[in-house]
């Protein structure tokens, strides 16, 4: 593999810019020497000798600005893991202490303890003998005075040790997401080392010299980010201490469980394979579906094919199963982008589901339903139940989801459903990313949600469980089936409105989350309006025109849509942004290797959008009422292909945020009271001082919400800041290392060093912000 590619592949994403610009210094060397070339051919040796200086003094030049660049932004990094360092290694002393206490006291409560019980006997034993008749009601009233004491204290014990283990459990995280930190600066030291031995050998292979050999031995040896052995001796002490203070001195377990995998996901082959059979199983189910409902279209008995039963009972499984399998595809489109999942979802790096894993689930459940589909015509032919299928299929697919035992992704299974107990949950908790996002994907599932009042009335008056009966409860006809049908479909739009409301709690900042829970707000009035016209229709059968509720219906639609389509193009998409430069109507940076996706996907969301105005079609022609079922599951497959794209621009835009803080890892936490943050958006917000709009190449993006207005970096910096009491150890330390550096990076260096050592304390948190890193980036 080319050097070039290896870089791409490995380096760390929201660090791009601050990596060693290889291909431009390539373009550079090979321009060089094609231009020398052709003078050789014309004979112009002195123009030849001319040209080769001026480019070796330009290539030169990018080389030191290259060097400084990343000697700065390693410095930086490397100040703020010393300071991440020290609270670490506080609180983990403070925890041991306080376990070696409560050991201490547990032992002498239990000393006090025996001595009392044996002078309880011995006073017990005299009272025995001299005391009245009441002597037994007393010794009952002890006894049950002591047991009560006793469960108090029991219970007390266990709230402790309860307490004690949730503070080592969130300890060997934020050390877990130290060390990855650590794992990443480390390579950030070797890509970067390997980058200018390449590109100088091949100047000099090129070029025909030794200078670029003479260039790296005085300028890049003596480098800081190549001598400095801090990140290596970092590493050995955060092994050194997870291994005695969490594994009891296995190291073997402790390296397991600190290991970080490399940053290209390694492909598994034999799930390739069964991701491949499970798709050549389609291939054959499909057509044989096609095949067996055209001529099974009657039973044994005459009975006609239920298919619109069988639609309603089966189609929202279909689209749950057909997400899975978009959102493994919208993985495979991030990891080979470079837009990092992970951090955004703040997954697990060590333990999560890669895009073949779970395109394997979503392909393994659609061939389930495809064979439970069949197996529902089959029996259907026979009279042999045939509605227990559908039932059979969806608790399938709740045990498999719900199921305790350690198998089936139980790990992934146990992050998935935590979250959605959140959502579920919403104004209870904090909404972070993967929260809303997951709110997000309900909101296009919503027609799941609005046959759950169909399977539920379906299976709870079908006795016969051959063919639907005539039987309806109380909310499954008229007005009230209506009803429960709009409550279910709001549910998933409740959900967003209220993450919005506590967003709003937690951050006291109207602009965006008020503003966004207006536009979930809409939905409900869509909802309700379009429940009133079906519910008014048999009413105006022979004048539809007449239905009030069509033009109320009609009139909150435009609007929600056009709300919603507004709100993905500026806020979630990020697009139509001024600075946008060459890139019109898109925003200043992307991603993806073409223009023509953002165009497309502009077009699609626009469409989909305001596909719902065939509705207005289907309404006045009434011989189009038999197939509205079929049109809803479309519209259904649709949404769900709508949302498959919106995720891939809604997920880059968050990266792109991340890549403007320079945000690598998840934010490192201890307790609730000491919080470690390397400049990032979040556990800032939950403070109420930033928004999560951050990228500090585009001031614009970045704002103050506390005070509502906008504000410059260097304000936003002053303002999140409060002077510490500086690590004077590692400042000696990291000295040190400037004093190997030129006398035109001395000055700019030592200033990112003293800046980068300020931190933010209180008595009982610390928060670390990061340096502005504008003079870095390269242009």
């Amino acid at each position: 593999m080319k050097f070039a590619e290896h870089l791409l592949k490995n380096r760390t994403p929201e660090w791009y810019s601050q990596y060693i610009e290889y291909d431009e210094m390539k373009r550079m060397l090979y321009e060089s020497a094609a231009e020398a070339k052709r003078l050789i051919d014309i004979n112009e040796h002195s123009a030849r000798e001319q040209y080769f200086l001026r480019a070796d003094e330009e290539f030169f030049q990018c080389c030191e600005k290259e060097a400084s660049k990343i000697n700065n932004f390693f410095a930086e990094k490397l100040a703020e893991t010393l300071r991440l360092f020290e609270p670490l290694k506080k609180e983990l002393n403070r925890i041991e202490q306080n376990h070696q206490s409560q050991d201490d006291m547990s032992s002498t409560m239990l000393i006090l303890n025996d001595s009392q019980d044996s002078g309880n006997d011995i006073s017990r034993n005299d009272r025995t003998l001299l005391a009245p008749l009441s002597a037994p009601n007393s010794f009952r009233a002890w006894l049950v005075q002591m047991k009560l004491h006793k469960s108090v204290e029991t219970i007390q014990k266990l709230q402790r040790e309860r307490k004690q283990n949730r503070n080592v459990n969130e300890l060997k995280a934020a050390f877990s997401e130290f060390y990855l930190m650590l794992v990443l600066l480390k390579n950030y030291q070797t890509l970067n080392s390997n980058g200018f031995r390449k590109i100088l050998a091949k100047h000099d292979k090129l070029y025909l010299m030794t200078s670029g050999d003479e260039w790296w031995k005085v300028h890049i040896e003596s480098a800081p980010f190549q001598t400095s052995n801090r990140i290596d001796m970092l590493m050995v002490e955060v092994e050194d201490l997870y291994t005695n203070s969490f594994e009891s001195g296995d190291r073997k377990r402790a390296i397991q469980r600190l290991h970080v995998p490399p940053l290209e996901e390694k492909q598994s082959h034999i799930v390739t394979f069964r991701v491949g059979i499970f798709i050549g199983m389609l291939c054959l189910l499909i057509p044989m579906v096609f095949i067996l409902s055209n001529t099974l279209q009657k039973s044994q008995s005459g009975k006609v094919l239920a298919w619109r039963p069988a639609l309603h009972l089966y189609r929202s499984s279909f689209l749950v199963i057909l997400h899975i399998i978009f959102v493994g595809i919208n993985i495979y489109g991030w990891s080979h982008s470079g837009v990092n999942h992970v951090l955004i979802f703040e997954i697990d790096p060590r333990n999560h589901l890669t895009y073949q894993r779970l395109l394997e689930i979503g392909t393994f459940l659609m061939v389930l339903w495809f064979l439970s589909f069949i197996a529902f015509i089959v029996s259907s032919y026979y009279d042999a139940r045939p509605f227990a299928q559908p039932l059979a299929f969806v608790i399938l697919l709740v045990l498999l989801l719900v199921n305790p035992i350690k198998i089936f992704y139980y790990q992934s299974r146990l992050w998935f459903l935590k979250n959605l107990g959140r959502v579920f949950l919403s104004p209870y908790f904090h909404v972070d990313f993967t929260g809303f996002w997951l709110g997000d994907q309900l909101i296009s599932l919503d027609l799941v949600f609005f046959d759950l009042q169909y399977f539920i009335c379906f299976y709870m008056n079908d006795v016969s469980w051959t063919r639907p009966t005539e039987k309806h409860g109380v909310f499954c006809s008229d007005w009230s089936q209506f009803l429960l049908q709009t409550i279910f479909i709001l549910l998933p739009s409740w959900f967003r409105f209220a993450q919005c409301i506590r967003r709003y709690r937690d951050t006291k900042a109207k602009f965006p989350h008020l503003a966004n829970a207006g536009k979930y707000a809409s939905t409900v009035l869509v909802a309700v309006t379009n429940a009133l016209r079906r519910a008014a229709i048999v009413e105006y059968q022979s004048r539809r025109a007449a239905n009030p509720f069509l033009y109320l219906w009609l009139i909150s639609s435009l609007i929600s849509s056009t709300y919603k389509l507004i709100w993905d193009f500026k806020m979630d998409y990020g697009l139509f942004d001024k600075n946008a430069g060459e890139n019109k109507y898109l925003r200043e940076q992307i991603i993806y290797s073409s223009k023509a996706y953002y165009y497309v996907a502009i077009i699609e969301n626009i469409v989909f959008r305001y596909i719902w105005i065939i509705n207005i079609f289907l309404y006045f022609d009434t011989s189009a009422a038999e197939y509205a079922d079929i049109v809803g599951f479309s519209f259904g497959v649709i949404e769900i292909f709508r949302r498959f794209i919106w995720n891939f621009f809604r997920l880059e835009n968050e990266h792109l945020n991340n890549c403007g803080e320079f945000r690598a890892v998840c934010d490192i936490s201890i307790q609730k009271t000491v919080t470690v943050a390397s400049g990032y958006s979040t556990r800032l917000e939950r403070l109420g001082t930033i928004s999560n709009l951050g990228d500090e190449r585009n001031p614009k993006r970045h704002h103050i919400i506390s005070t509502g207005e906008q504000v410059t970096t260097t304000e936003k910096f002053r303002k999140t800041t409060i002077q510490n009491a500086k690590f004077n150890n590692e400042n000696i330390s990291l000295q040190n290392l400037t004093t190997a550096t030129h006398s035109n990076q001395e000055n700019h260096f030592s200033e990112n060093l003293e800046s980068s050592s300020d931190t933010m304390s209180t008595s009982n948190s610390l928060v670390l912000v990061n340096p502005n890193y504008h003079q870095t980036l390269s242009t």
